[in-house]
């Protein structure tokens, strides 16, 4: 029997799955970084786990801040 622990990681891992899927698919192509869209999803598809943390650590730029100057 598995418990209820166990449930809980895997709603969390598939929360951030179709978090990172969504979010990617939505993101403005400019605000991509390193890939384009399409390859962000086709390596969020092979590697779903991996894939989601990559995107959101390494994939969208930051939305710029209003009011603070930029650094160009």
């Amino acid at each position: 029997m598995t418990s209820v622990p166990v449930y809980a990681i895997y709603v969390v891992v598939a929360a951030l799955y179709v978090h990172a899927l969504v979010d990617c698919v939505r993101t403005p192509a400019a605000r991509v970084r390193m890939l384009p869209k399409a390859g962000w999803l086709v390596i969020m598809i092979l590697f779903p786990v991996l894939g989601a943390i990559a995107w959101r650590s390494l994939g969208k730029r930051s939305a710029p801040v209003e009011g603070r100057p930029s650094a160009a």
